[in-house]
Parts: structure tokens; sequence; C-alpha cells
């Protein structure tokens, strides 16, 4: 369904919208639709076919679908490491250590 702004109030100063629920200042109406969107609702419209996990968004649905890989698929390049990950961001996180 569709989250309908009008059982929000907002208050618009001078290029501003401005959150009814946390104040938070946004540029837009369209920024602050998304900021409820993603901030004050629970709806998770992006389902994960392999098991029962929702998401708000495609890119938090693909990074969860990663995690379902039977291996890994992600090794360093640093020689003599020998660390692996199933996830892109765990090989990134790793790159931050090393």
């Amino acid at each position: 369904t569709e989250l309908k702004l009008s059982f929000f109030l907002l208050s618009i100063l001078v290029n501003h919208v401005t959150c009814a629920l946390c104040d938070m200042v946004c540029t837009s109406v369209s920024s602050l639709k998304t900021h409820i969107r993603f901030r004050h609702c629970n709806e998770r419209p992006f389902h994960c076919h392999l098991c029962d996990g929702s998401f708000k968004n495609m890119y938090d649905l693909h990074k969860h679908v990663e995690t379902h890989n039977d291996s890994d698929a992600y090794s360093c390049d640093v020689e003599g490491c020998g660390f692996t990950s199933r996830t892109l961001q765990t090989l990134r996180q790793h790159y931050k250590r090393v």
C-alpha cells in the first residue's frame, strides 16, 4: 500500500519540509516521503525468494541474498591472507582491518 502523506502534518518553511514525526528537515517533499517510508514505516515490499526475509529496498535485499551463497564467493587479494567471505560487504570490512 502507498503511504498517504495526508495523514501526516507537514510544515513547509523556505525551501524546507519538516517531518512531523521526528522534526527532520528535508529539502523537498519527495525526500520527505522517502524519509518517512524508511524511518517511520514498517512496510517491507522486497522479499527474499530463499527465506522469509523481507526488506525496505532492493539494495538491502541484494546484500541479504548474498548471505545464502553456499561457498565463500569473495576472497582477500593480500598475499598469504586466505580470508574468504560470502558477502562483498564483509570482504570490504576485512580490507579496512588489513
